[in-house]
């Protein structure tokens, strides 16, 4: 288990060096009602809600451990949380399991995850060393499952994009093509037009020419006809 999750980092190290992916594991302190408990906590850049619902999905599918913070109207929405359940991978025992998941300014989300034979009496590396080393094999295995899909989504999202954009971009290329042909087609009737208008022009100073010319000699005849009253 420590072998492959230890592989994982690398690999996930190795693919998302370039846009700083976070994930960081270890076993951290968490505050609750007052009290320091030992908890396994993971940093991971998924958002919350999504890596909330996520391992809810996942440990209730893999577990049959149903994790809830909408069961009741007045339930502690702070803490994922099932009671008086039994994970035989960590104990026999009915234990007391709860996952806290939180995020940063930075966009980072962090999620503890915690476990208890009942009131106070904590699972932690000290009063069960093997039941809290079955715990974090849980979390990592979660983390093992969960993220290469996250980001194997994340990509084929992006590919998806990339491809919607590069469609875009040949459509503007055939537009491009098209509007620039129309152009060359519209310069070329422009060219005709204008000849045609100065074809147009010259007969229109012809006609006025003759026109000129008739009304002379109009009154040419018409002096002439006057002059033999």
């Amino acid at each position: 288990m420590k072998t492959l999750f230890q592989s994982l980092l690398l690999l996930i190290a190795t693919t998302f060096t370039i846009n700083a992916q976070t994930l960081v594991h270890h076993d951290a302190m968490l505050s609750v009602d007052g009290e320091m408990v030992h908890t396994v906590e993971i940093k991971l850049d998924p958002q919350k809600e999504t890596v909330k619902d996520n391992f809810a999905e996942w440990i209730e599918d893999n577990y049959s451990v149903d994790l809830d913070d909408r069961k009741w109207l007045f339930f502690d929405k702070e803490y994922l949380s099932a009671e008086g359940v039994v994970v035989p991978k960590i104990s026999n025992r009915k234990i007391d399991l709860k996952a806290k998941v939180t995020d940063t300014d930075n966009g980072i989300t962090t999620m503890n995850v915690f476990a208890s034979f009942g009131y106070n009496n904590w699972i932690t590396d000290r009063d069960h060393p093997s039941e809290f080393a079955a715990l974090r094999d849980i979390v990592y295995e979660f983390v093992e499952e969960y993220l290469p899909e996250y980001y194997v989504d994340q990509i084929e999202d992006q590919k998806d994009k990339v491809e919607d954009l590069t469609d875009t971009r040949t459509d503007f290329q055939d537009d491009l093509v098209e509007n620039k042909k129309k152009i060359e087609e519209l310069m070329e009737e422009n060219k005709e037009l204008s000849l045609k208008l100065k074809e147009n022009q010259r007969k229109i100073n012809l006609a006025k020419y003759s026109l000129k010319t008739k009304n002379d000699a109009y009154k040419e005849i018409m002096d002439r006809t006057s002059d033999l009253k």
